[in-house]
């Protein structure tokens, strides 16, 4: 645990409320002493306490408490007033007020303490729930994003995940039913579960079927039925093989060719729905081409008279020179169209084929 006297010692701070106090103090008493007003700003004194409090440690409060009480108790000499009435109780309100920052300082640096801890349970669950995308398995470079409505959360709805194979890689990326901690927990046992059926599972369709099971044996929710939209994605080199359950395709850029989704095949049923599963389509890619996996965050983003965001509008972002500055730019073209962070959580995940060994770069 942290010493809550040192929570704000870490140097992060713009400036320091000590240093302002005994700033203030020193004005304090030159004003009066050049104005001769016999003591009558003393209680102003009690402002730099308060000051010290609002942004430092309890521990540089007291040191600004003191230094105001001693400055308060010496302003009575030049007036001539140490000792008298209106001075004790000018005095006095200095001590009450020192006494109430410190109460201040010590409630401020415990809350930000636990905000503090919160916050690293929080980026530690993330980790947990969506593991970092390694930037190279294979022949694909890839790169992902997630970006939470609700401010200052970590996780949501959202989910996506990477398991490489031996001669294969398996993607998944969906969106929950759902909001809140309900969310959260469905998504984590979804890609759980993904990450064990990806390795053991022949065919995608089988996957589906998994996680289908799964998410039918949720409790159901106050709001309805529980489901998950997702598409499952399959990479063997040039191979692509793609099933969407209740899920926006993924988007294709090619070098010089405007962004396109992969197939129109109508979606299958979202997860949690039960019934037998298509077998899921094939595509190709080639070398230098790029798939964008997005939640509908990306595509239901609406701009002030409420159009959503044209995906025709990520032909230059996703033509970036590098896979993070691809991402980022499709992240700030979705900012300018809806004039600020989207409303539902969004997960963005950009994959691209590189060349390998033996490889012409063609696709069949």
């Amino acid at each position: 645990m942290t010493d809550p006297d040192r929570s704000g010692e870490s140097g992060h701070r713009p400036w320091l409320g000590l240093p302002a106090a005994l700033a203030f103090i020193g004005v304090v008493l030159l004003v009066d002493v050049a104005a001769a007003a016999h003591a009558v700003l003393i209680g102003f004194l009690a402002l730099a306490p308060l000051l010290a409090a609002a942004v430092d440690t309890p521990r540089r409060t007291a040191v600004a408490s003191t230094a105001a009480t001693v400055a308060a108790v010496l302003a009575g000499l030049p007036s001539q007033t140490l000792g008298s009435l209106d001075h004790v109780l000018r005095v006095a309100v200095v001590i009450a007020v020192s006494v109430t920052a410190l109460y201040v300082a010590r409630a401020r640096t415990l809350r930000e303490e636990r905000i503090r801890r919160m916050s690293e349970i929080v980026r530690v669950t993330q980790k947990a729930i969506l593991r970092e995308v390694p930037p190279r398995i294979g022949d694909v470079a890839l790169e992902a994003r997630y970006v939470s409505a609700q401010r200052g959360a970590g996780v949501g709805g959202d989910l996506y995940e990477v398991v490489p194979g031996p001669d294969r890689l398996r993607v998944i990326i969906g969106d929950v039913c759902g909001k809140g901690l309900p969310a959260v927990q469905l998504a984590s046992a979804v890609i759980g579960a993904f990450r064990q059926s990806a390795i053991v599972r022949d065919r995608l369709e089988e996957i589906a079927a998994d996680l289908d099971a799964l998410v039918a044996r949720e409790p159901r929710p106050a709001y309805g039925v529980t489901f998950v939209t997702a598409v499952l994605l399959e990479v063997r080199g040039p191979d692509l093989w793609v099933t969407s359950c209740g899920h926006p395709m993924p988007l294709r850029r090619r070098p010089g060719h405007p962004p396109v989704l992969l197939g129109e095949k109508e979606p299958d049923r979202p997860l949690g729905l039960g019934g037998r599963r298509t077998p899921p389509a094939h595509h190709t890619w080639a070398t230098g081409d790029r798939l964008l996996l997005y939640t509908d965050g990306l595509i239901e983003a609406r701009d002030d008279v409420g159009r959503f965001f044209p995906l025709r509008m990520l032909d230059r972002p996703l033509s970036a020179p590098l896979l993070p500055k691809a991402l980022d730019a499709v992240r700030r073209a979705m900012r300018a169209h809806a004039d600020g962070e989207p409303r539902d959580d969004l997960a963005l995940l950009l994959m691209e084929r590189l060349p390998d060994d033996g490889d012409d770069g063609t696709a069949r």
